[in-house]
């Protein structure tokens, strides 16, 4: 008995011993380690009949009270070289992970990783078994730590390489699952409007400074995608991938539309809401009628000089009003205004009255606003960036010959450092979105009762009433004017002369083409020419007639 006890004691004073050499080696506590138990009580308690069984079968570590990579798991962690039916060899990995905690939440999370990531896995280690073609190239992800709070992000790309994100928001101190809006908010983002309108401008500018370079005959596709990028952009509240940036602000994942062929490809774009939104410069521009003012943030706003009178008494401007036909409104705010301005110029072009504005952006792109026709609608909007003209760095006024009329007319030019001219109204004239494949035809909506045909020959344009699968022919010529873009898509005016009443029906529209097979049309503003619900959009379909 008494040789007994003394192998006990003497196993309990090496455990003893062994237990002070690891707590000299503990780090000094700090703010995340504060509460954490030293490594060496767990040991101190192990029973000495048991040190044997722990040697040969180590057991799962202690939980930490790290904030770090130290809490994720693996789920799937497989790589492999692999040759196709068609004898292409290529390299697979599939990295999935988990959360290494044991709450509601955590297994909630990974239970749905499981089930959109590891499934993917699942399906490539069959095809491979059966020496099939294998449709998920890899899966990855990406770690971002704010404290307790995790959010993983998670990419699978196919083999055209269209990705896939998902985006997983935990916080260990209180095991809760975090959603998008909630994630916001603990980064103190709770101001929806100021949130969205800090990513449109991202999407927008991310957009502009990837295709700004594309030859100008392209800008009317470039314009259809740029509307389409900055459409439903809501989904930041629901499914779409955002982790914190380390810095400030957040990285968005939206899926971006693009000319390379695909359609749109998931793209991260930085935002941060807390940054000033412009160029911090205050810009004024006046022409005879109008005045445009760009804030240091970037807003923009036109106005109409109502108290101004020609020189010689001859026009005032409920005149020039009603030459023009111009709404009653006398104050706009611009809408689609994305870039940071730098310069600016406002200016009447062509051979009569026609004031535009054009914005110069910091790097060195351009865009516009035609003041009139949003003044004639009620609405005004940027027109967009003129793809293919960069480098800009100044403005000039001058002229240009117009062979198909025989005539000059007033324009601007963009200027590069290099003295390269640019004309803009020229520019402005070619972009011609309305004339897209997507566009010309007849559109019919039997919710609305109507249709509406975009003709080859702009801006003519034809509208009439739908009923029982057949159109009845449009009973006045009417036509069609692209004003500008936003969020809401191509905004659009809508102009239908009455011969009974003499006189101009408007109505706005912000119309957003898709890829193929119709339009969503929405009513903006002006009379009800098309039937339309207020602030909903109606998808009208393409016919063949």
């Amino acid at each position: 008995m008494k040789k007994r006890f003394a192998v006990l004691l003497a196993a309990a004073m090496l455990l003893s011993a062994a237990g002070c050499a690891q707590d000299s080696k503990q780090p000094e506590p700090t703010e995340s380690t504060e509460s954490t138990e030293p490594a060496a009580s767990a040991v101190s308690e192990t029973s000495v009949e048991n040190v044997e069984a722990t040697e040969e079968a180590p057991q799962k570590p202690q939980s930490s009270r790290r904030f770090d990579d130290s809490r994720i798991s693996t789920l799937y962690d497989e790589r492999f070289t692999y040759t196709d039916p068609y004898g292409i060899e290529d390299t697979y990995f599939y990295q999935v992970p988990q959360i290494d905690d044991d709450t509601e939440g955590a297994k909630n999370i990974n239970e749905m990783i499981g089930y959109r990531f590891g499934y993917l896995v699942e399906r490539a280690l069959d095809a491979r078994s059966r020496n099939d073609f294998i449709d998920t190239s890899y899966i990855i992800w990406v770690s971002n730590w704010d404290g307790p709070l995790l959010s993983l992000q998670i990419t699978s790309s196919d083999a055209m390489y269209n990705h896939d994100v998902g985006s997983y928001h935990y916080n260990f101190d209180t095991g809760q699952e975090l959603s998008n809006p909630e994630m916001l908010a603990h980064l103190g983002y709770t101001d929806d409007a100021k949130v969205m309108h800090a990513l449109e401008r991202a999407v927008a500018q991310h957009f502009d400074s990837y295709y700004g370079y594309i030859d100008p005959d392209q800008t009317a596709m470039l314009y259809m995608m740029r509307a389409q990028s900055l459409s439903n952009l809501d989904g930041l509240y629901s499914y779409y991938s955002l982790y914190p940036k380390y810095s400030h602000g957040f990285v968005a994942t939206v899926p971006m539309y693009t000319p390379a062929g695909s359609g749109m490809y998931w793209t991260d774009v930085q935002v941060d809401p807390d940054k000033r939104q412009g160029s911090g410069q205050v810009l004024h521009g006046q022409d005879e009628w109008f005045t445009c003012d760009v804030t240091a943030t970037g807003e923009v706003t036109v106005r109409a000089l109502t108290d101004y009178v020609t020189p010689d008494s001859a026009v005032t401007y409920q005149t020039m009003k009603e030459w023009y036909e111009l709404g009653d409104k006398t104050e706009f705010a611009v809408s689609g205004c994305y870039g940071d301005y730098i310069k600016m110029l406002m200016t009447s072009i062509g051979q009569d009255y026609a004031p535009y504005v054009f914005l110069l952006t910091e790097n060195g792109n351009v865009e516009y606003i035609d003041v009139i026709s949003g003044a004639q609608c009620g609405t005004m909007v940027n027109g967009g960036p003129l793809f293919g003209i960069n480098g800009i760095v100044r403005f000039e006024t001058g002229t240009a010959y117009d062979a198909e009329y025989g005539a000059e007319y007033t324009t601007v030019y963009g200027v590069t450092r290099d003295n390269e001219k640019f004309n803009l109204m020229e520019a402005v004239w070619n972009t011609a979105p309305l004339s897209i494949p997507n566009m010309v035809g007849s559109f019919v909506s039997e919710d609305t009762g109507t249709w509406f045909e975009i003709c080859e020959d702009q801006p003519n344009f034809y509208t009439g009433a739908y009923t029982n699968g057949q159109r009845i022919p449009a009973t006045w010529d009417s036509s069609i004017s692209y004003l500008g873009m936003d969020d809401r898509g191509w905004i659009c005016s809508v102009s239908l002369f009455r011969m009974d009443s003499g006189r101009t029906q408007r109505e706005t529209l912000a119309m957003m083409p898709a890829d193929y097979g119709g339009v969503n049309v929405m009513h903006i503003g002006g009379e009800s020419l098309l039937n339309l619900p207020q602030q909903e959009a109606v998808w009208f379909e393409m016919t063949q007639e």
